[in-house]
């Protein structure tokens, strides 16, 4: 048997500012993510994605 050989991809991060003025989001989205994000924190989008559901989930 050969063995599967896994690479770690990294994913690309972004400042909040990068988060905020993105076009992937809705007016909407952007301003929670104003509100949520760390200005010193760098996200995934993922990450990104996470912490508006969380912060919607509140609502």
């Amino acid at each position: 048997m050969t063995e599967a050989k896994t690479k770690r991809v990294a994913k690309a991060t972004y400042d909040k500012g990068g988060l905020v003025n993105s076009a992937g989001f809705s007016n909407t989205e952007r301003a929670i993510l104003n509100i949520v994000l760390n200005n010193d924190q760098s996200y995934t989008l993922d990450e990104a994605k996470n912490q508006i559901k969380k912060f919607k989930g509140g609502i």
